[in-house]
């Protein structure tokens, strides 16, 4: 499954304002599979994590489109963020797999963090430390 890292400053996003806890997935009686009453933690630190809703343009095809997408963040706290104000993330990176019922690609999106708000702008600073990658290609 291919990883592409993404430079946040270059592929704009809005906050939907919705931000929803992860939970652990366990092995049922039945041999399947359903979500605990565990939030997920992050293996590196620890840390709680959480889905939080973006929305995004993406090009297919020369044809514009609106995504929306969860970002999984890790953080003590509930992130809080503008609803539909935008928004850019840290170490923001996007797996690619392919959906086994449809053969379809489905992204998987995550970030090390929110990147903080530029005081009194509004706007978020871009991530200092990415390369970039387009999610053209998904």
């Amino acid at each position: 499954m291919p990883a592409y890292v993404v430079d946040s400053s270059k592929q704009p996003m809005v906050a939907t304002g919705v931000v929803d806890a992860k939970f652990d997935w366990v092995e049922t009686a039945g041999g399947g599979r359903a979500q605990s009453e565990v939030q997920t933690r992050d293996g590196d630190t620890g840390m709680p994590v959480w889905g939080v809703e973006v929305m995004y343009q993406q090009v297919q095809y020369g044809r514009t489109s609106s995504v929306i997408a969860s970002i999984t963040v890790p953080a003590y706290d509930r992130p809080d963020v503008t609803a539909l104000g935008p928004i850019t993330f840290e170490g923001l990176k996007v797996e690619v797999r392919i959906n086994k019922n449809t053969g379809g690609l489905v992204e998987y999106w995550s970030a090390e963090t929110i990147s903080a708000p530029v005081p009194g702008s509004g706007r978020r600073p871009s991530a200092t430390s990415s390369s970039t990658s387009s999610s053209e290609a998904a």
